[in-house]
């Protein structure tokens, strides 16, 4: 008996069902990536108290801190000044080279001088 594509020995009968449509794929990448995110920090008066500390100086100052936050998610980290600290909205503007991100006081991991 001659071989071919489809004989019950072959495995190429079973050859197309190992496509996958992008939107598959899309959504596994996508899945990967919600595994990947953590909950976000919450920190006691005590670290509170540290954490504002060094934002103070650094906003009095012009002191560069290394800030790491949450956000969607994740945790990022960046460097820069403290230029504004609006309590009203519970935020800080910090100024990273010439541009500027607000970071939630709520979403803050640590902060610690350069």
């Amino acid at each position: 008996m001659r071989m071919n594509k489809l004989s019950p020995g072959s495995n190429m009968r079973w050859e197309s069902s190992r496509m996958m449509l992008p939107e598959h794929v899309a959504r596994l990448r996508q899945r990967k990536e919600e595994e990947k995110k953590v909950e976000k920090h919450e920190l006691d008066e005590q670290e509170l108290m540290e954490l504002g500390y060094v934002v103070m100086d650094s906003l009095n100052h012009e002191l560069d801190v290394k800030m790491i936050y949450w956000e969607t998610g994740f945790y990022k980290e960046v460097y820069g000044v403290v230029d504004r600290v609006d309590m009203q909205l519970k935020q800080l503007k910090l100024r990273i080279n010439e541009e500027f991100i607000n970071v939630k006081i709520d979403c803050l991991k640590s902060v610690e001088r350069v």
